[in-house]
């Protein structure tokens, strides 16, 4: 009886172990699945909008270069004004370096005002 347990308790595990092929996303998919909604230029992204009107030279998260990493860091995992908090669960440490060197990496973009104009 204690070997079919062991025997079993060994196959359920087995069955949970990941697939070590399956590749994870980079800094740019992991930008695109967490940041893009609200970050990306141009209307219709709130948190290009905020910042472009507290007066950002580059609303957008792409193109700046006035972003330091433990900013960024500390902004993910404790959240800002609208943007919710994100725990190491939903982005590692090693994920939130590989977006924020897709940021910096990234090529300017083309600006755009975020909010009409009157």
């Amino acid at each position: 009886m204690k070997k079919l347990i062991a025997i079993s308790l060994l196959v359920i595990l087995s069955a949970c172990n990941s697939d070590p092929t399956v590749e994870k996303p980079d800094g740019a998919e992991n930008y695109a699945l967490m940041c893009a909604g609200c970050h990306d230029p141009g209307p219709g992204h709130p948190g290009t909008m905020l910042l472009e009107q507290a007066g950002r030279p580059v609303a957008s998260l792409i193109g700046r270069d006035d972003l330091e990493l433990e900013y960024l860091r500390a902004i993910v995992r404790q959240g800002l004004i609208e943007m919710p908090p994100f725990r190491p669960t939903e982005l590692s440490d090693a994920e939130i370096d590989d977006i924020y060197a897709h940021i910096m990496s990234a090529e300017p973009p083309v600006t755009t005002p975020a909010m009409p104009v009157k």
